[in-house]
């Protein structure tokens, strides 16, 4: 019988979930839905050999058994897996020698409830875009040139508390209207906040225009903060490209919380830590498992929502035509090479294998006993059962025939010698 015991049994999120879910949806029925509700029961399984398994086989009669990891990004162990896969494509869309700007977008603490929606978590990334364009266009007296913008909508703060803001990686420099390149490096802060402060509130009023209690709170935070705008961050830190990929995944692919920050689980109460920003002193919480799940589930995401989006330069459909125009400007110039693109040349996701060998230097698909590759010999699922089987697979009938081959050749070969040698 299959020992159906996870393959990472220490994790204490996947423990504390398994412990407390079932009364947890009784308790708050109101908090899950049924996005959440499939996003932790996949969590829950991920690597038990109840919810499916490979099993490879090897000639000198090993058998190794892989389950299934569940996939989901709110799995701890699976979204390492998603934020390394999705960081090896950015490298390879971000623009290479193009210096870019991180900028930090907030939203004011009374008002984040009304950003549980898919659409305006939506909106919220669209006003960042449409930000930086105006703010581009003041800056240069009207002149209008078109910047790279990646946007990433993050919803948890510090504390795993509910927090929504942006996170934008904006490129110092874009194409003007006859398609040549301008350097664009001057984000002046009041502009900026007070900007975001007007495009933000403009377009809520609009989205909740049939809520008065929303309403209300859209006026009373324009009256407190007419005069200073918004709350944003625009370090004048160069972020070039050797250092964008660790500010991708500092800020903006991190999950709400890593597993190690989790320092401690009683069967009642978590403990955990956060850095208290500007000091970055480390902080400690403790919560009760109910706390702690319901801080954890608010923030996955809704079905089909993109929390990452490209706009300007950085859009889908105009890279190729960018990367042509760029290409020919800056042919000659040694400051920003050829390697502004490699969009269409993506190395496809590494897999499991790969993460393995990358890792540890360990080829999980060779025979610990003898070292040669294994074979799959099965794959089971829950729902279909075996749904491939070595033997249903026409693959090893050409194995076979192969080795009958062999096998015949080995006699003929046999046979010439004996008859050579009763000649």
């Amino acid at each position: 019988m299959l020992n159906n015991r996870p393959i990472y049994h220490k994790n204490r999120l996947i423990q504390i979930f398994r412990d407390h879910w079932e009364q947890f949806k009784r308790f708050h029925p109101n908090l899950v839905d049924e996005n959440i509700e499939n996003n932790v029961q996949k969590m829950m399984g991920c690597g038990m050999f109840s919810n499916g398994y490979a099993e490879y086989r090897c000639s000198c009669g090993h058998i190794k058994k892989v389950p299934f990891s569940c996939k989901s990004r709110f799995c701890l162990r699976c979204s390492k897996v998603y934020i390394d896969n999705w960081v090896s494509k950015m490298k390879e869309i971000i623009f290479a020698k193009v210096i870019h700007r991180h900028i930090i977008l907030t939203v004011p603490g009374t008002l984040w409830k009304y950003f549980h929606n898919k659409q305006i978590l939506k909106l919220l990334a669209d006003c960042g875009a449409r930000l930086i364009e105006e703010v581009a266009s003041i800056c240069l007296k009207g002149r209008r040139i078109e910047l790279g913008i990646i946007s990433v909508t993050q919803t948890a703060g510090r504390k795993c508390t509910w927090n929504p803001h942006l996170h934008l990686l904006v490129t110092e420099g874009g194409l003007d209207t006859k398609n040549k390149w301008k350097d664009f490096y001057y984000f002046e802060y009041r502009t900026l906040s007070k900007k975001w402060m007007y495009i933000l509130l403009n377009a809520l009023k609009k989205a909740l225009a049939d809520n008065p209690e929303a309403i209300r709170l859209i006026d009373e935070v324009f009256q407190k903060r007419s005069s200073k705008g918004l709350i944003t961050r625009a370090k004048k830190e160069k972020v070039r490209k050797r250092d964008i990929i660790g500010y991708l995944i500092k800020y903006v692919a991190s999950p709400p919380i890593a597993l190690y920050r989790i320092t401690d689980y009683d069967g009642e109460y978590v403990r955990y830590w956060y850095k208290e920003h500007p000091t970055q002193r480390q902080v400690f919480v403790k919560v009760t498992a109910y706390e702690f799940i319901a801080r954890l589930i608010q923030h996955i995401p809704p079905k089909g929502l993109k929390l990452i989006r490209h706009y300007g330069l950085y859009a889908r459909v105009k890279i190729k035509k960018v990367k042509q125009i760029i290409n020919r400007m800056f042919e000659h110039i040694k400051a920003v090479s050829q390697e502004f693109f490699s969009f269409w040349h993506r190395p496809s996701s590494t897999n499991y294998r790969e993460r393995l060998r990358e890792s540890f230097g360990i080829d999980p698909f060779r025979c610990p006993n003898c070292g040669e590759e294994l074979i799959l010999y099965e794959i089971w699922h829950p729902k279909y059962g075996i749904v491939y089987s070595i033997f249903r697979d026409e693959n090893w009938k050409e194995l076979e025939t192969e080795d009958v081959v062999e096998k015949e050749t080995a006699c003929t070969e046999t046979a010439d010698n004996l008859s050579l040698f009763e000649m």
